[in-house]
């Protein structure tokens, strides 16, 4: 509330301006220009306002400039079809790692739990930045995260006869699951192996509750 003046000042100088709280972003048409603003929204903020600037944070820099400029987690990406919003690398990032905390072999325990918490997760993500063109980036996602889960999955059935009689009782062959269940490579491979894909396809996780981003990100892009 109190940088309202602010808005208000440089809406009045004809200036474009984006802020949410103390996030700003100034528009300009050049590199000249986008330095002028930068010392003048810096004295009207410090003198006027009496408000510290962190120096450092603050800078000019292209709107395209992927790896430089990130407003809210967003940044933007430029083609031949025009201007269209991204997800920030850091956002991928963060997104990613929460992922893979949720589906570390030694914590995910319940499958099912950490289905729900993978989707409470995730929709409140896709709700925030469904807006961005995301679609082969949250596809690559969506296929490591099938892999963690099957991961999971694979390390909690253990013993060779109990992975054995769970392929089996998921209907495959019984003389190739033995040949899975007692090989020595690592659950990480294993959650690659074409039986184990078969055993625990996508639409048997997902009726188990696995929430399926690119799935969830269609029908959110349909409904726009």
């Amino acid at each position: 509330m109190y940088l309202n003046e602010f808005d208000w000042e440089f809406h009045r100088r004809g200036v474009l301006c984006i802020r949410y709280a103390d996030d700003i972003v100034l528009l300009a048409k050049s590199e000249r220009a986008a330095e002028r603003l930068l010392e003048s929204s810096t004295k009207y903020l410090e003198e006027t306002l009496k408000l510290r600037v962190n120096r450092e944070k603050s800078r000019t820099v292209s709107v395209f400039a992927i790896r430089n400029f990130k407003f809210l987690g967003f940044c933007f990406g430029k083609n031949g079809k025009g201007i269209y919003i991204r997800v920030h690398g850091k956002s991928w990032k963060k997104a990613r790692d929460r992922l893979r905390q949720l589906t570390s072999r030694s914590r995910c325990g319940s499958i099912i739990r950490t289905m729900e918490k993978i989707k409470v997760y995730m929709r409140g993500w896709l709700n925030y930045y469904g807006i961005a063109d995301m679609k082969n980036n949250l596809e690559s996602l969506n296929g490591w995260l099938y892999r963690r889960i099957r991961m999971c999955i694979w390390k909690q059935w253990k013993l060779p006869k109990t992975r054995m009689r769970k392929l089996i009782g998921l209907g495959v062959d019984s003389h190739y699951a033995a040949t899975i269940a007692y090989n020595r490579r690592g659950y990480w491979f294993n959650a690659r192996n074409k039986a184990v894909n078969w055993a625990l396809s996508k639409e048997r996780l997902i009726n188990w509750g696995f929430y399926d981003l690119a799935t969830a990100y269609q029908s959110m892009h349909v409904n726009y």
